[in-house]
Parts: structure tokens; sequence; C-alpha cells
């Protein structure tokens, strides 16, 4: 059974946090077929959260500049999970469209992850990659998402974004990666974010604090952080902490949050 330890185990940066997100996006996933892709594998990692949820005759495809399969097989067995239907890609991943029949694998994709080069150039045209293949369900993970060592892993999500609303749009941010997905599926994920995202990321043993500082006008994405006992795991904007602004106005805190939040006001005051 796939668990922290045995993920933790492997040489890399994959963090818990990301990983539970990752599991909570995945099990969201469960009704939904599409491949796997990660560009920047190093050892298998994340690669073998990807692995434990491929499902059927679903692929994993795996591009590193130098991919050593034999590693990253041994650390997909090593979390329970099987080494197959994995397409091995060594390479850097503006060779990708020349070495896959992307008329083939037109929107077969449901979960891609960009960790690679790290460069402005290599994250615009691996989205304009992404945009070729990945389904209507799909999402896309962008690694170090507002690092100050990567800026340019932000600044051209950005413009691809500014520059292809109908691609993708931002859905989450949170422990060092974006998370996008496409338009047609935003309503669907965030309502999952309002109702489900705390509990499932609670389950996975991560305490974090979800916040929709804005609305739709401005931008629907979420922020995830460690948690913040000021917000509780769950809050709107500063004035307006228990609502969140959707396509309709939607309370968040139940009503053991709203007095944890009274009691806190009382406190404040004396």
């Amino acid at each position: 059974m796939l668990n922290w330890e045995k993920i933790d185990a492997i040489p890399g940066w994959f963090m818990f946090q990301s990983y539970c997100v990752w599991r909570a996006l995945l099990d969201q996933q469960a009704g939904t077929t599409g491949d796997l892709f990660e560009i920047g594998v190093w050892r298998g990692r994340s690669a073998s959260v990807l692995a434990a949820y491929r499902k059927g005759n679903e692929k994993l495809y795996l591009c590193d500049l130098r991919l050593d399969e034999p590693a990253v097989h041994r650390s997909i067995e090593s979390v329970g999970a099987k080494p197959a239907n994995i397409v091995p890609l060594s390479g850097p991943s503006a060779d990708l469209p020349a070495k896959l029949d992307l008329q083939a694998m037109h929107q077969t994709v449901r979960w891609f992850h960009i960790d690679g080069e790290h460069t402005g150039t290599a994250v615009y045209r691996e989205l304009e990659f992404a945009n070729r293949i990945v389904n209507t369900d799909g999402i896309v993970v962008i690694d170090d998402f507002f690092s100050p060592r990567y800026p340019a892993n932000t600044t051209e999500v950005i413009r691809y974004l500014e520059k292809n609303p109908f691609h993708f749009r931002l859905l989450a941010v949170g422990f060092n990666k974006g998370y996008l997905c496409r338009p047609e599926s935003l309503p669907r994920y965030m309502d999952f974010m309002a109702s489900g995202m705390s509990r499932a990321l609670s389950g996975y043993g991560a305490k974090t604090t979800i916040f929709k500082t804005t609305g739709p006008w401005d931008t629907d994405a979420v922020g995830i952080t460690d948690f913040v006992d000021d917000a509780g795991a769950i809050a709107g904007p500063d004035n307006e902490p228990q609502r969140w602004h959707m396509m309709r106005t939607r309370h968040v805190w139940g009503p053991l949050r709203h007095l944890q939040n009274g009691w806190r006001m009382l406190r404040a005051r004396n």
C-alpha cells in the first residue's frame, strides 16, 4: 500500500504536503481515464506516486534528460506498484513532439507534471505541449511555482495563461507547486476545493489552511498553506473569512468554526 514513508525513502525533493495534495487530486480522478506524464523524473520519487495511481491500460510517460530506468523501476517497486506500461523518454523535453505521435495522444493525458529544465523557454514550450495532450479533466502541475530560485517558472506560466485563457486556468498554488486545469473542469475542481479538499488532505496527515481571498471576477485559484490558527482549515477574504465567492456565494465555515472564531475575537478584546 502506498504511504509517505515509502516515498520519503526515495531520493528527491518531492515534499510531504505535495504528496498529500497529489493524492487528494488523483483520488478525484478515480472516474477519469487517461495517461500520466512527468517531465523531470530523477530517481522516481513523485513518479512512484503516479505509478501507484495508474489504472488498467493507462501509460506512464517518464521524461528525463538522462533517464535512469533501472533506478526508477526500483523506486516504483519499492512503494508496492508495478513498473508496467511505462514509456521511457530520455532526452530534453524539446524533443518530445518529434518522438511521440501527438495525433494519437490528443487529449489522452489526465496528469502532467512539469519539473524539468526550469527555464522560461522550456516551461512555455512544455505548456504548449501539454495543451495538445491533456484531456478535459486533466491537471497540469508546475514545480517551483513562486520559487525565488526559479522565477521564470512563474512568469512564463502566467504569460501563457494570459495569452491562452481557454487552454488552462490556475486552480491552486501550494507547497512550491502550481496546479492548472481546463476551464471546463474548473467549477468541478473548485467545488471540491470548497467541500472536500481540506478533509482529504487531513486524511493523508497534512494539516493545512485553504485560502480563497477573491472571487471569480479576479481569479478562482486557491492557496494551500500549512495550518494557520486564526484562519482555520478553510478561509475566504480577510473581511469575510466565512464565505467563498464563487459562481454563487458559498458559506465555508461550519457551526464549530463560527464558535471558535467568536471565542478568539472575544479573547482578543480582553
